[in-house]
């Protein structure tokens, strides 16, 4: 048997508050206000007595331990262990500062973590009792021409795209789930709204198709984006993107699918190696972008990636040791498998963890439990600024999904 209940929470923060997403010199003013604004989804699935909940909240990214209260207390009001929760971050690049530590502009929201957290468990609570029986349908499609693997047009890239429903006896919509594999960057670093860009935009309008604000995410778009595509990157670009992908994805159909209570399996490896071996070709690469940056003739694009290489590359050459943990987590439904990622995996590296799963409808969730920044493919590495700010050497994310798929 499924039941389930879900919730919208306004958490748009009220007074002074800044923005996180961009290094710019833009983004170490105040925001100047509210666009759209901020909501966490909740959902709470229980299939067979076994209850998960996934919580998605409108950010750019977040750390373990800037959520470690709220995840303590929605464990404590739903009667759940912590690996049946799942929170997660739509990614956008205009919503507001510090649920992640360090953010790129080191300015903090003062307050708005703890606003959160209340506003996000007091929601929670009511949910048991909001339990509804329901069915589950899933719509699978894919779409092109809006988004694509941004160091090239060419490369693969996974656009697969997946809206979850859950129906209820009368027929009427009651929960659903929403994921489509894109970076929330329409809208450039030097806007100061508030904005929850193209995840959100595209959230808002399958939710009057639908019937119900959906939990979304995105899943491995580390390198995924729409600068290929991108006419503009002001609101009005914004609306042009977002009913582009939206249009897409309500040209699916869906298809009734049976759960089963989840089969959770967590995966853990600790990262750590001496990072000073890799100071020399740091300080090449930031030459590289300063030269970018000083050139009159290079693209707004082209400076904007410049300007975060040289922040996060000359950040790398103060670490002499980088030690971190990656957890994932694999929620086994039956017929549909969801895998967490702490993180922003380029896109074959979502689809080689869908590819462990076969015959099953496997979903990534991205940015997930913890943010541990880029994880890019070992083929990759020299053709975007990602690769010059994971944590990871070269090659070094495929011997963690090794490790994983052995777990698998």
């Amino acid at each position: 048997m499924i039941k389930v209940a879900t919730t919208c929470v306004r958490i748009t923060p009220t007074g002074v508050f800044y923005m996180d997403g961009y290094g710019s010199d833009e983004r170490r003013l105040p925001a100047l206000g509210v666009h759209d604004d901020a909501y966490a989804v909740l959902l709470l699935v229980e299939v067979d007595g076994t209850r998960t909940m996934f919580v998605s909240l409108d950010v750019c990214n977040i750390n373990r331990s800037r959520t470690e209260r709220l995840r303590e207390l929605l464990c404590e009001a739903l009667e759940i262990d912590d690996e049946h929760l799942v929170v997660s971050t739509i990614h956008s690049h205009s919503c507001p500062t510090s649920l992640r530590e360090g953010g790129i502009t080191g300015k903090e929201t003062l307050g708005w973590p703890e606003m959160v957290c209340g506003l996000v468990v007091q929601a929670a609570t009511l949910l048991p009792d909001e339990l509804v029986e329901a069915s589950c349908e899933v719509l699978r499609t894919h779409v092109r021409g809006w988004y694509s693997n941004r160091n090239s047009k060419d490369k693969p890239f996974d656009d697969e795209v997946f809206v979850v429903k859950f129906v209820d006896a009368a027929g009427a919509t009651v929960a659903g789930m929403l994921n489509f594999n894109c970076h929330a960057t329409v809208v450039g670093p030097k806007n100061r709204y508030l904005t929850t860009d193209v995840q959100g935009a595209v959230r808002a309008r399958i939710a009057d198709w639908i019937g119900v604000v959906p939990y979304t995410f995105t899943g491995a778009s580390g390198d995924l984006g729409n600068r290929q595509f991108r006419k503009g990157n002001d609101f009005a670009e914004l609306a042009r993107v977002s009913c582009g992908i939206a249009n897409e994805i309500m040209r699916g159909s869906f298809e009734p699918i049976e759960l089963s209570a989840p089969a959770v399996s967590v995966f853990h490896q600790d990262i750590d190696y001496d990072n000073t071996v890799y100071w020399p070709s740091y300080r090449e690469k930031v030459a590289e972008a300063q030269a970018v940056l000083d050139d009159p003739e290079a693209s707004y694009d082209a400076k904007k990636l410049a300007r975060t290489e040289v922040t996060r590359l000359t950040e790398r050459q103060q670490i002499e040791r980088i030690a971190f943990p990656i957890d994932m987590r694999t929620y086994d439904f039956g017929s549909v498998v969801f895998v967490t990622f702490p993180g922003e995996l380029g896109s074959t590296l979502g689809m080689r963890i869908k590819a462990m799963f076969p015959g099953k409808v496997a979903i990534v969730i991205g940015y997930a439990n913890d943010g541990q920044g880029y994880f890019v493919p070992a083929g990759d590495f020299g053709l975007g600024y990602e690769s010059f700010v994971t944590k990871l050497p070269e090659g070094g994310i495929e011997n963690v999904l090794d490790a994983f798929g052995g777990q698998v």
